[in-house]
């Protein structure tokens, strides 16, 4: 209380200096924890209170630093006491590093974990407990995601395993979850750190494996199915995905790989390509046995199939009615002389089931009745081999099949001979037909002739001469028919070829006409010039047909016309009549063989109904086209129309067909329908006095393997060489020494042979 002297006024101005310092440097102290926002306490070990809170700290906690000064530590420290506190400060002094995870407790009541740090600190000489706090709820958090992974990694029914890439590229296992030990039978301890080739058991790579390789040499994703080695060197199939995990620089670190045994699945899938493979050999020899339409040829592939499928010895039995067995090599007429009695196959017979011997080393199943006797199948497996289920299952199918087969057989064999009997017919009647036309062109030759010569011998009245020109003109009628009649027979067998020449159809036209006069004028009117290329007997029937028509269905009334009309490149001739017409759903079948129309039939006007067809035909030959157009009631034009030039100038190419049946042959009846010339032949002789009477463009050999023996098929290689004629053979067995351009299978279809005909012959008959 009074004037301080110099002396305590330079103590007073150091002690403030010195205070000045202290709350600076406590200042800047608070500032810097502060500044780098982290949660700090500061603790009076003394008393267990806290005596500084930084800012992050105050922020986490939700508390101000007035409110946190002075609290105990237990408030926000629930499990760290003052004893803790103590002692956390002795060793601290001591120099130990004192870390702890404990729970902060925020001012609403909530936690969170830190990590604590301890040190020791001094605030105006007094010692304090000073408490770093490193939030670990993120760490927490991840520490959680990281253990449910592991969890679901050690729990996945697939291998995850890591390897780490080392100095020298080749892998090592880091990691492995608890599936590769029930995979693989190695422990963590064995198979952490072993290198990827000491688990290949110095086994060759596969297919699999050698993709991998290439794909870790690459650094590229890959999957594959490899085989892996267990720990006790058994093997099994796996399905591997690799992924590599690359550092910034590109640096293969570590792979990925995901794996799976997938041994069952591949032996399912075996499993299932084995069943398909036998469900495909089935299906192929189903249809083997359905295609073998020869009585002899099914019995030796049922025993082909039966060897080829189960590896065992087939053979049909015959069975008479009184229960004796025989061996038979086809189906039909059975000789009964070395039959023999057997005991199963009189069961199968008789209960018409599959029965087995007691032994297990044969099977005999009942297949049908086919003609006299009644048939089985017998299935003997080799040496020492004892039929199984699956052996019997498909036997039960062969057996099945080749019931069904047979029957075909027997239903083919019945179609066969009521084809051979109608195609016989239909021969005969062609014949028959051929033989009248011909026979009948000489009586009505000299019937004309007689009926010219009638008014030279003597003196004849009026109404004699109009006998006689009514004789006349029938007799001429009738040789015109007959003329038609052999054409037609002869386009049937397509035989008719055309004499070319140059035709003026204006004075062949005017021809038919003038002999036509004296039953109807016909007028007719010309455009242009009407000389084409053509066979002037065959268009003088093609126009002697259509004017006959026109005058013969036009009773009375306006006379028909004929208008011809040339152009630089064809002639067409129409001809028109005012007659009775075609009724309109009968124009479509006009130009059928023997087609009529009703309203004719009805007004009984006489005709054959085959002169259109006739005509069709020989427009056709000479590369034309014809049209009708027709109203009932009202009349009807026909149209030709006849290129300049002949398009088509001879018969159809000759195809010479050896067949045993010859003239039954529905082969060469087959070939005729598809425009082809067939010639029937019975053997080589015939083959070869056809060919050399005539031009042969191919030879069909339909002849069985019987007729074909080593000589006999060397022989038609050697025709078929020298004479540049392609060979198509129908055979179930290729014959080399035929050298048959196509070998096609017994029974043959018409259309295969003559798919086969236009391949080799350039699918053109003109």
């Amino acid at each position: 209380p009074g004037e301080l002297s110099p002396t305590q006024l330079r103590a007073l101005e150091t002690l403030a200096q010195a205070l000045f310092a202290v709350l600076e440097a406590r200042r800047r102290f608070r500032t810097l924890f502060d500044a780098v926002n982290i949660d700090v306490l500061a603790i009076d070990p003394k008393e267990g209170t806290i005596v500084f809170a930084s800012r992050g700290a105050r922020m986490r906690l939700g508390y101000s630093l007035a409110e946190l000064s002075g609290i105990p530590i237990g408030d926000v420290m629930p499990a760290v006491s003052l004893h803790d506190i103590r002692e956390f400060g002795q060793r601290a002094r001591t120099g130990d590093e004192i870390v702890r995870e404990v729970e902060l407790r925020r001012r609403d009541g909530t936690s969170y974990p830190v990590e604590l740090r301890i040190d020791i600190t001094y605030d105006q000489n007094e010692e304090r407990v000073l408490a770093i706090a490193l939030d670990l709820t993120r760490s927490k958090a991840q520490e959680q995601e990281i253990s449910l992974l592991l969890g679901a990694i050690n729990v996945a029914g697939d291998v995850i395993l890591v390897y780490r890439a080392n100095e020298r590229g080749e892998l090592e296992l880091a990691y492995m979850n608890d599936a590769y030990t029930h995979q693989s039978g190695y422990s963590r301890e064995e198979a952490i750190g072993r290198s990827l080739e000491s688990f290949r058991a110095a086994m060759p790579d596969d297919e699999g494996m050698r993709a991998v390789r290439g794909a870790i040499e690459s650094a590229t994703p890959v999957q594959a199915e490899i085989v892996s080695y267990r720990k006790d060197g058994s093997t099994f199939w796996n399905q591997v995905t690799m992924h590599p995990i690359l550092e910034p620089g590109g640096r293969v670190t570590h792979w990925i790989s995901i794996e799976r045994d997938i041994t069952e699945e591949v032996n399912r899938q075996s499993a299932l390509a084995e069943e398909h493979d036998r469900l495909l050999a089935l299906t192929l020899a189903a249809r083997r046995l359905f295609t073998a339409l020869d009585a002899r040829s099914l019995v030796e592939t049922v025993r082909n199939v039966v060897r080829e499928l189960l590896s065992a010895h087939a053979r049909v039995l015959a069975v008479s009615q009184d229960g004796r067995a025989i061996e038979v090599q086809e189906l039909g007429p059975v000789d009964w002389t070395d039959a023999f009695r057997d005991d199963l196959v009189a069961q199968s017979i008789q209960y018409h089931m599959r029965v087995i011997g007691e032994g297990q080393d044969r099977a005999i199943t009942f297949v049908g009745r086919f003609g006299d006797a009644s048939y089985v199948l017998e299935l003997r497996p080799h040496a020492s081999h004892l039929l199984r289920n699956t052996d019997l299952f498909v036997f039960d199918l062969i057996a099945e099949y080749f019931s069904v087969a047979a029957r075909n057989v027997t239903l083919y064999h019945e179609l066969d001979e009521r084809r051979s009997a109608v195609l016989e017919l239909s021969q005969t009647k062609s014949d028959l037909i051929a033989m009248l036309a011909h026979d009948f062109r000489g009586p009505l030759t000299t019937i004309v002739g007689f009926a010219d010569l009638a008014g030279e011998v003597g003196d004849i009245n009026e109404e004699q001469q109009e006998f006689l020109g009514t004789i006349k003109r029938s007799a001429m009628q009738l040789a015109e028919l007959a003329t038609d009649t052999l054409t037609l027979s002869r386009l049937e067998r397509n035989e008719v070829s055309l004499q070319v020449d140059d035709v003026d159809l204006e004075a062949l036209l005017r021809a038919i006409i003038s002999q036509l006069a004296d039953r109807r004028e016909v007028i007719l009117h010309v455009n242009g010039d009407g000389h084409i290329a053509g066979d002037s007997d065959r268009l003088r029937q093609v126009f002697a047909n259509i004017i006959d028509n026109a005058i013969k269905y036009s009773p009375g009334g306006d006379p028909p016309e004929v208008t011809l009309t040339g152009s630089d490149t064809e002639v067409t001739v129409s001809v028109s009549d005012r007659g009775i017409g075609i009724p309109a759903g009968e124009l479509t079948r006009v130009f059928d063989r023997f087609s009529r129309a009703a309203n004719a039939r009805k007004m009984r006007i006489p005709g054959t109904g085959f002169g259109l067809f006739l005509t069709k035909q020989l427009v056709q030959l000479h590369g034309g086209t014809i049209a009708i157009d027709s109203v009932e009631g009202k009349g009807s034009v026909i149209t030709a129309t006849l290129p300049r030039r002949v398009i088509r100038r001879s018969a159809p190419r000759t195809i010479v067909v050896l067949d045993r049946e010859r003239d039954r042959s529905f082969l060469a009846y087959g070939i005729r329908e598809a425009g082809y010339r067939a010639i029937t032949a019975a053997n080589l002789n015939e083959v070869l006095a056809i060919a050399d009477a005539q031009p042969v463009d191919a030879l069909i050999l339909s002849a069985p393997e019987d007729d074909l023996n080593t000589a006999a098929a060397a022989q038609f290689r050697v025709f078929g060489r020298e004479r540049a004629i392609p060979i198509v053979a129908i055979s179930n067995r290729v014959i080399p020494r035929l050298g048959a351009s196509v070998t096609l299978p017994r029974p043959a279809l018409a259309g295969d042979v003559i798919a086969a005909l236009d391949l080799l012959l350039g699918s053109s008959t003109l």
